[in-house]
């Protein structure tokens, strides 16, 4: 999933209006970060970015320092949320690690392409209307708005149309 985690960011920002979107996209795709660094440093395993344990590791470790410097524990849980969802995303679209010498798992619905894109711009969609619900009546009216979405759309089918169906 790519647009994806950015949608789920936006719901987020639409639920929780005080937390930065600024922050909520890297969140979202922190496991995807941390995989690329990581190969870049020679590291090519995804147990580091992508199992379960290190989603709950990240999430929690995320969602403390998101506490300690704001003092919004409820907005910190959705902090977590936003960071443990890219695994359930992910176990969506292609097949994550679960714990170290545990399965892979995973629907593989990049394996479907039409399917996933269909399925993400639906997600896509539903976030976007959970955010632009949170904004003033102006800002809601602007048809420049739906720019991002429409964006998102695009970038997932472009990042589908390069994906390796095995990932």
């Amino acid at each position: 999933m790519y647009a994806g985690h950015a949608a789920i960011a936006t719901f987020v920002k639409g639920r929780r209006p005080r937390i930065s979107i600024a922050l909520l996209v890297p969140v979202a795709f922190a496991p995807d970060w941390i995989e690329w660094i990581a190969d870049i440093l020679g590291h090519q395993d995804r147990m580091l970015s992508h199992s379960l344990v290190s989603v709950g590791i990240g999430a929690t470790i995320v969602a403390t320092l998101y506490a300690i410097v704001t003092r919004e524990l409820a907005d910190a849980g959705w902090v977590w949320m936003t960071y443990a969802s890219h695994w359930a995303a992910d176990y969506i679209t292609g097949t994550k690690p679960t714990w170290p010498g545990g399965p892979q798992v995973g629907l593989m619905l990049y394996s479907r392409p039409v399917w996933d894109v269909v399925l993400e711009s639906v997600i896509i969609l539903l976030c976007w209307l959970v955010y632009q619900r949170s904004l003033p009546l102006e800002a809601r009216r602007r048809a420049i708005g739906w720019l991002a979405p429409v964006g998102l759309i695009a970038m997932q089918i472009v990042c589908i149309s390069l994906q390796d169906p095995r990932a």
